[in-house]
């Protein structure tokens, strides 16, 4: 079983005190919390993570992203984002994809082949922004954000590439298709390619711009509370967002 992506976690710009500041969180919600109180709701979003798999021998890592709204003199008020990474525990972890490796940098990729056999590299991508989805077949969270995918590519038309790359076969991904709609332009047996990446997580999003410089890289679709504090797919608005700002 292939690991979704994991990312080392650390909470060092919470422990840490800095000049007598305190550190304080502003939720989601808009309530100023303490660093208590983040872990125990950071605790808590892992568990509504592991409600979504049918077993609960699953690994969820959350990476924060920090953003410092506020300074005075006796605290700091931070907003997050998180990054949540779904792993196999049983799977030894190795060296993982780095997106600072890539960030701002010209994407390199090689000649693949598309699933009706085409030819595609970098070059063929210049002149529009491109989202690059990797993905596999029995990857719950990649499956669960590919109809909000299609429609984001239903949205934004011909305006923007749309490329989805996997590891597996032609044959495998064909099967795959008989069940499940994906509108992108299809890769497989990009398995080199992958591993050269050290991509053992999935799904991964990668942003590029007109000229095929990487410009931001998101692992999935973030996933949000229902009315009825229930995890579900949220709707890719920030996707959205972030290609329109490459057009």
């Amino acid at each position: 079983m292939k690991l979704n992506f994991l990312l080392l976690t650390t909470l060092s710009i919470l422990t840490s005190v800095a000049f007598g500041q305190t550190k304080y969180i502003k939720t989601n919600e808009g309530e100023i919390v303490d660093t208590v109180t983040y872990s125990k709701l950071k605790d808590a979003q892992v568990e509504k993570m592991k409600s979504i798999f049918p077993t609960k021998d699953i690994k969820i890592v959350i990476k924060d992203n920090f953003k410092e709204i506020k300074r005075t003199k006796d605290s700091l008020i931070y907003t997050y984002k998180w990054d949540i990474k779904i792993g196999d525990p049983k799977v030894k972890e190795s060296k993982s994809f780095e997106p600072d490796d890539y960030m701002d940098k010209e994407f390199h990729l090689p000649n693949l082949r598309t699933l009706d056999n085409k030819k595609i590299s970098i070059n063929d991508l210049k002149g529009k922004p491109t989202l690059i989805n990797f993905w596999f077949t029995t990857c719950k969270p990649c499956i669960e954000e590919m109809p909000v995918l299609s429609g984001i590519k239903t949205q934004l038309k011909d305006s923007v590439n749309f490329i989805a790359i996997t590891f597996e076969t032609s044959e495998k991904v064909k099967a795959f298709y008989k069940k499940h709609k994906f509108s992108f332009t299809q890769i497989a047996n990009a398995k080199k390619f992958t591993d050269s990446m050290n991509m053992e997580a999935f799904p991964v999003n990668i942003f590029l711009d007109k000229n095929g410089v990487v410009k931001k890289i998101e692992s999935g679709i973030p996933y949000i509370l229902d009315d009825k504090k229930k995890m579900k797919m949220g709707d890719g608005k920030e996707f959205v967002a972030a290609l329109r700002e490459l057009l």
